[in-house]
Parts: structure tokens; C-alpha cells; sequence
């Protein structure tokens, strides 16, 4: 569907370039371009999709695009390496011409693009630009309050009342630029983007909860024309990085849990129209998916599958359905499918162990790679169980290299990767997968990494 969808607009926009009556010409100029060839049109939707290719020929490109293309926000990538060198551009149907220069010279992370034609574009970049420097001096200011050594010192209230101007000049711009652009697609992108100011005096930890807290604050979620746009995917991104921070140093249960609660709320936010409800539900799905979070993806599974099952096209019903049934087959007190290697002489069923770990890993899954040597090194400390690794590794030498660092493993591998039977009977979505089976087979839990495996271990051997 995605690859008819992207052959079919390229189509229309190479089209439209030999008989341009009734289009929006759109031609960028990147100056002292010595490296990038081509530029990659991309919508939003779920995710972003591919749209369309253009050559990059003496530092330009030139497209023209459909009057009547969907309006919003269209993501122009010009570079295949780096996911974050791209300009985004308003496409609303209104301008017959939308033309900026962008100069390569200049550091990717200040590479902004200047636009001369398009009013509604060049007003969002100079906005963007004034509120960059903004929210810069201000961030600047409270870093200085709160290193500052003597919180007494008069220095502190003059910069704590510039910090006051400076969130004031915020809003006070903010304020004109939405009056002036109530209706265009530059006034939703800004109307939608808030900022929320912290007390600088606050601990660190303590500012990133109370954002945590207001994120969802003066944001629409119910417009369905902003899925066209980037800012629901980043919005439901930045929102669950709270969870992923590092810093934080939540548990993997801990980040597990905060995932679930964040996506009811993300979901509650977006319930407010039967196209966003669907948006995020799916949004969510394919993210935990992508990520190998089975748990959080089958909580969402289970939790909406009323609404899951009536916003389905017929690959993600096959694909919803598939994973419902290993939920039921692959469920906590069941007992586990039987594994049969002739090549092994393999038993699962017959083995007999006080615990069995059955671990599906690859070689060239990094995530893999660092957590297998850990379980290694924890079977070797625990001989009483076995551990049966399947790899789903599709080149034999890349295999028997792995495996060749843990002899204390049951290894195997059939080479057919996903498609593997034992994948399929287990009902494997992502790598590594851990189950835990009792001495009657019987499965105990499932994990998604060794530390899971490891705490569970711990809480439960006490």
C-alpha cells in the first residue's frame, strides 16, 4: 500500500512538473551542497511515509506539487544518513510558490532555512527563530540562578527578574503571532507547541516531573488535521522519554509500569475524535513494537481491543490477530510448546530441569549481544537450569562465532530466521525474548532482557 501510495504522488508531482498549471512550485537552494544527491518528500501520518524522490542538481531542486495536495506539514529530507538534516515546510494550498535557500556550511544544529517566497513560511521561521533565542537567554539565565552559590545575592533577583521579562516577552509574542495567524497552519503549529516554564530553583529531577505533569497542557489533541503534521508524533514521543531518561534511573518495572499509565493518558487525550484516538492507538502500537516492549504493546492490545478491532485495515487485523492468539498461547501458567531439534536429538518436554530459560536471540541484535554474555554468566553460576538459546541468525558463520561464547547454552538455530518454527510456535515479535518455565514446562513469565529476568529472580527467591 505505502509503495503504491509513494509510486502513485510521484507520479503526480513528476506530472505536474512538465504541465504546472494549477500547482504549487516549490524550489530550494542549498548552498556549498558538496554531499547530499537527492531530496526525500515525506508525509505524516502514523509515523512519517515516503512520497517522493528528487535529484538535488547545482545546490537546487525544484518540484511542483498538487493545488489541491492534503495541507499541512511535508518533511523535505535531504539527507539519507542523518535523520535530523531536513527542513519542514507548510504546504497549504493557498501559495503558488514556496522557495527557501539553506546554507550546508553552517552547523547542522543551527542550519535553519531562510525562506523569500511562501508568507505563511517565512512568518513560522521567524517566529521559530525569536522564540529559539527566547527560551535560550531564559534557559541560560535560570541555569545561572540555580548555580548560583549565594542565593542572597542581589545578582540572583536581577536575573530572577530578567528570567520574569523574558518569559513575559515570551508570551507577549506568542500571543500577537496567534492573533495575527488564527487560522493558518503556522498558527496550529505554534498554538500547539507550548513551552512550560519551571522554577529554576527546583531540583532538577522535581522540574522534569512538573513538565511531566502539564505536558498535555493548552495542547488540542481532537484535530484530526494535525496528523498531517509532525507534532502528534513528536508530542506522544517527547512525552514518554520522561520514562526513558536514563538519568532518572527508573527499574526496567518501573519504566514498564510508567509506560502503561503514560499511554492511557496519552489515549484519553486523543479519544477526543475517532481519527486521533486511532492515530495514537496505532502510533503506540507500532512504537513498542519497534522497541520490543511486548508487555506495554500487549497491554494496549488487550486494554483497546474494542477500538482496536473496528480501525483496522486487513494487514493489521492479520498482524493484531496473530498477536492476540500468542497472548492466549503464550500465557503465564500455560504450558510451554514443545521444541524438538532432530539435529540435536532435542527434547523440550523431556528435559528434565528444575527451571528451563528458552532465550530467542541473533547475533546481530546489539540489544542481543549485551544482554546474552550476562545470561551466560548467570547459567554458569546456576547449573540446575537449562537454558535453550534459539538464534535467529540467517548467516551460519556469524552464528557459530556467537554461540561459541556460551557453552553453557542448549544452541540452535534453524536459519530461517522469523520464520522459524519454534519463533512462530512462541509467537516471537522481538529479540531477545526470555521465557521462564517451571520443571512441568509450565511457562512462569516472560522477558524482554536479562535485568527483568534477573529482578525477578531476586524478588522471588528472597
Amino acid at each position: 500500500m505505502k509503495k503504491y501510495l509513494f509510486l502513485n504522488i510521484t507520479i503526480i508531482f513528476c506530472n505536474l512538473f512538465c504541465f504546472s498549471q494549477d500547482s504549487i512550485r516549490i524550489s530550494g537552494h542549498l548552498l556549498h551542497n558538496t554531499k547530499f544527491a537527492k531530496v526525500v518528500v515525506k508525509k505524516f501520518g502514523v509515523g512519517s511515509m515516503d512520497i517522493a524522490v528528487f535529484p538535488i542538481k547545482n545546490e537546487t531542486f525544484n518540484i511542483m506539487a498538487p493545488k489541491d495536495i492534503e495541507p499541512g506539514v511535508y518533511r523535505f529530507q535531504y539527507s539519507q544518513t542523518s535523520a535530523d538534516e531536513y527542513i519542514d515546510v507548510i504546504l497549504n494550498g493557498n501559495e503558488n510558490e514556496v522557495s527557501f535557500t539553506l546554507d550546508i556550511n553552517e552547523a547542522k544544529e543551527t542550519r535553519k532555512p531562510i525562506f523569500t517566497k511562501s508568507n505563511e513560511n517565512i512568518n513560522w521561521y521567524q517566529y521559530q527563530k525569536e522564540r529559539e533565542v527566547t527560551l535560550q537567554k531564559t534557559q541560560a539565565m535560570q541555569q545561572l540562578v540555580a548555580l548560583y552559590p549565594v542565593k542572597t545575592d542581589p545578582i540572583v533577583q536581577q536575573v530572577q527578574d530578567a528570567i520574569k521579562q523574558e518569559i513575559n516577552n515570551y508570551y507577549t509574542r506568542e500571543t500577537l503571532f496567534l492573533k495575527q495567524n488564527t487560522t493558518t497552519w503556522a498558527g496550529k503549529m505554534v498554538a500547539n507547541k507550548p513551552y512550560y516554564f519551571t522554577n529554576p530553583k527546583d531540583h532538577w529531577r522535581l522540574q522534569a516531573y512538573e513538565i511531566k505533569e502539564h505536558y498535555w497542557d493548552n495542547i488540542t489533541t481532537n484535530n484530526p488535521e494535525l496528523i498531517n503534521t509532525p507534532l502528534y508524533t513528536e508530542h506522544i514521543l517527547a512525552y514518554l522519554k520522561y520514562y526513558m531518561n536514563p538519568d532518572m534511573h527508573f527499574s526496567e518495572t518501573e519504566m514498564e509500569e510508567g509506560f502503561k499509565k503514560s499511554v492511557d493518558i496519552i489515549i484519553e487525550k486523543f479519544s477526543g475524535s475517532d481519527a486521533t484516538k486511532k492515530f495514537a492507538i496505532q502510533y503506540l502500537q507500532i512504537g513498542f513494537k519497534e522497541i520490543g516492549n511486548e508487555k506495554v504493546l500487549q497491554y494496549i492490545d488487550e486494554k483497546y481491543k474494542e477500538t482496536i478491532e473496528q480501525c483496522q485495515d486487513e494487514s493489521d487485523k492479520a498482524a493484531f490477530d496473530k498477536r492476540v492468539q500468542g497472548y492466549a498461547t503464550i500465557k503465564v501458567g500455560n504450558k510451554a510448546p514443545n521444541l524438538t531439534f532432530t539435529t540435536l536429538d532435542f527434547n523440550l518436554h523431556a528435559i528434565a530441569a528444575e527451571r528451563i530459560i528458552v532465550v530467542f536471540w541473533a547475533s546481530w541484535c546489539p540489544h542481543c549481544m549485551q544482554e546474552i554474555p550476562k545470561l551466560n554468566e548467570w547459567a554458569i553460576a546456576n547449573p540446575t537450569t537449562k537454558v535453550v538459546a534459539i538464534s535467529l541468525d540467517d548467516d551460519k558463520t556469524a552464528y557459530e562465532t556467537a554461540i561459541q561464547k556460551f557453552p553453557s547454552f542448549i544452541n540452535y538455530c534453524d536459519f530461517k530466521k522469523w520464520d522459524g518454527k519454534a519463533v512462530n510456535d512462541y509467537y516471537v515479535f522481538g529479540t531477545p525474548t526470555l521465557l521462564l518455565l517451571d520443571k512441568d514446562k509450565k511457562i512462569v513469565d516472560k522477558f524482554s532482557s536479562f535485568e527483568q529476568l534477573e529482578t525477578f529472580f531476586k524478588k522471588n527467591e528472597k
